[in-house]
């Protein structure tokens, strides 16, 4: 395997998989794609072969198992040739000019994408505030923490919390970064080995913990008691907390000291660019990937309604794959915009969205809520699910919505209706109100 020669070279496989992960997203789904390929990053391309770095040996077996035709199918259309894709764990290749850490470097716990930078964080006025508390908590001596950062699915929340661990990293601090789900694992897991006094060593000894999708704690009390006596330890000992989530503290179930902890610090919502704002941001985005749209692309996707820039993103980057393989024209375009975009506006509604999805399908609401799985009722509620999440709603809120369903069953369920959003564009569209 020949590694990319020079940083020009690495700049342009980077971009290569930036539209290889957009054409993904798009194909498999934001669940699978936020659990699976989202902290992927490519080390190497020989013109046959490219090779990605998963950010374990797990995820890496997993992806090169369950998802290696689709990832291969998606990168030969971006680089119009058959070319195969390998993922490997971390460590097991290094691109030049990319030094490993040295030894007895700064802790890390969890992974951090570095990919997702500050300077290639999409500004806007909906989240200048957020960005700017985030750049605070690094460089004052005495920042407000916790920080938490609010707002709807896709909105550029785990990219700050990135940015934040990279360049914390870069100053030689320690780190932890994880997801909801995986403090919750990390932490039953220890119970069950009988190792917590190693986990909360690890955990609360950095200088910066960071943790993504609180929401998907909802309902866990043990582990939401173990996550407030972290966050105390570590800013016991002069270190930082950095938080995100889609909902602000107060309407998440959260035991009482966790929520008033929380609204102790500093709570900013990051929003959604404003329409004013959009065609700048696709402008951005197209020449981040050398890529000449015509105008008729640009003002059509600038002109959709969309609710986040990560929808803005899928836009771009699908018509980037168009485009190269030479197909794009209004018709596949708007096909494309159908399953990305969900054409809502103001706060999530999920009555309105169950009541538009039981007209689709042709049953009646409280069947939607009910226990029948036969069709259509099964897919109804997949899809129902999926709108909701993409609204910006928890699994748990999900759950309450659909009769009292757990929030694991609904995280399975929503998956399944963003595979039948994506497989029918049409009812996409029916259902963008």
């Amino acid at each position: 395997m020949t590694f990319v020669s020079s940083p020009a070279d690495s700049r342009e496989l980077a971009r290569t998989w930036r539209s290889v992960l957009g054409r993904l997203e798009l194909e498999v789904g934001p669940h699978t794609f936020q659990t699976w390929l989202r902290d992927t990053r490519p080390l190497a391309f020989d013109g046959a072969t490219l090779v990605a770095e998963a950010p374990s040996p797990f995820k890496c077996a997993w992806l090169n198992e369950r998802l290696a035709l689709v990832v291969r199918r998606a990168a030969s259309a971006i680089l119009a040739a058959d070319v195969e894709v390998r993922f490997v764990p971390p460590g097991a290749a290094q691109a030049p000019g990319e030094p490993r850490p040295a030894e007895g470097g700064p802790k890390l716990v969890g992974a951090v994408n570095c990919s997702l930078t500050f300077d290639r964080y999409v500004e806007s006025q909906g989240n200048r505030l957020a960005l700017a508390c985030c750049r605070a908590l690094l460089a004052d001596e005495r920042p407000m923490s916790p920080l938490v950062l609010w707002g709807a699915n896709g909105v550029g929340k785990s990219h700050l919390l990135h940015a934040l661990g990279c360049a914390a990293r870069a100053k030689g601090w320690s780190v932890a970064c994880l997801s909801g789900e995986e403090f919750a694992t990390r932490y039953l897991g220890a119970l069950r080995r009988q190792e917590v006094d190693a986990f909360q060593e690890e955990l609360r000894t950095v200088r910066l913990f960071l943790l993504d999708d609180l929401q998907d704690l909802e309902g866990k009390r043990a582990t939401l008691e173990e996550l407030v006596r972290t966050i105390d330890a570590v800013e016991r000992e002069g270190g930082s907390v950095a938080v995100a989530t889609e909902r602000h503290p107060r309407d998440l179930a959260l035991p009482q000291r966790l929520a008033s902890r929380l609204t102790a610090g500093v709570v900013v919502e990051v929003q959604p660019p404003g329409p004013g704002e959009q065609r700048g941001i696709v402008l951005r985005l197209a020449a981040e990937l050398r890529a000449s749209l015509p105008a008729w692309c640009i003002d059509r996707i600038a002109s959709a309604r969309v609710l986040s820039v990560r929808e803005l993103q899928g836009a771009v980057h699908a018509a980037v794959a168009l485009d190269r393989a030479g197909m794009l024209e209004p018709g596949r375009l708007d096909a494309e915009l159908a399953r990305i975009v969900v054409r809502t506006s103001g706060a999530p509604d999920p009555q309105a969205v169950l009541e538009r999805v039981a007209a689709a399908f042709a049953v009646r609401l409280e069947e939607l809520r009910g226990r029948s799985r036969r069709s259509p009722l099964a897919d109804a509620r997949a899809v129902a699910a999926a709108l909701l999440r993409r609204q910006g709603l928890g699994y748990t809120a999900i759950g309450r919505a659909l009769g009292g369903r757990d929030a694991a069953t609904v995280k399975e369920v929503a998956a399944r209706g963003d595979r039948l959003l994506e497989e029918r564009p049409e009812l996409a569209l029916r259902l963008a109100g």
